[in-house]
């Protein structure tokens, strides 16, 4: 593939509680808290870009804060071409890992919803934009993946679309995703 590889949607801080014992709901649990770089669309973007294979860009948006200073600063270490609005307050996702390995996760998505239209160079480049799913369920980030897959698309860029989480598409509905993704008709 020549061009860049766009993933567009959350960035966010992940707060991994990964218990030692099971969870004793109304007191203690013994675990460890680990925090770091989170969000579908983010870790996309730095994988590609650690694999070295295709150039990465990262489109979203963080708050103007502490916290997502750092989590945008680590995308650019990781090699990706970073390119975020500013507002809100940057969000969470607490991810309880029971001692089995099964995850059980609380969002708190915050500034990663906050995105509104995206200028043109955004989408220079390409070769593909990619967007996760947890894109189209709260606005204005699902007019705006959608207004950005189809720009994308009239570019003649491959656009994918990653379906997320059971929870996720629980929420949104079967024939409504159905729906969009007819609409949509991503290439992968």
């Amino acid at each position: 593939m020549t061009g860049v590889l766009g993933s567009l949607g959350d960035l966010v801080e992940d707060i991994v509680v990964g218990l030692s014992e099971p969870l004793a709901i109304g007191t203690d649990a013994a675990g460890d808290i680990v925090r770091t770089r989170g969000g579908s669309a983010a870790n996309v973007a730095s994988a590609a870009a650690q694999l070295g294979r295709v150039p990465a860009r990262y489109l979203g948006c963080v708050g103007p804060d502490a916290t997502g200073d750092g989590l945008v600063g680590g995308l650019e270490r990781d090699g990706v071409d970073v390119r975020v609005q500013r507002r809100g307050c940057t969000g969470a996702i607490v991810i309880i890992v029971e001692p089995g390995g099964e995850r059980t996760m609380v969002p708190n998505r915050g500034a990663s919803i906050l995105l509104e239209p995206i200028a043109d160079d955004w989408l220079d480049g390409l070769a593909v934009l990619h967007v996760p799913a947890y894109g189209f369920c709260a606005e204005p980030i699902a007019t705006t993946a959608l207004d950005a897959l189809r720009r994308a698309r009239e570019r003649g860029v491959t656009t994918s679309i990653d379906a997320s989480s059971v929870g996720m598409l629980r929420t949104y509905g079967r024939d409504r995703i159905r729906a969009l993704l007819a609409e949509l008709a991503p290439t992968t």
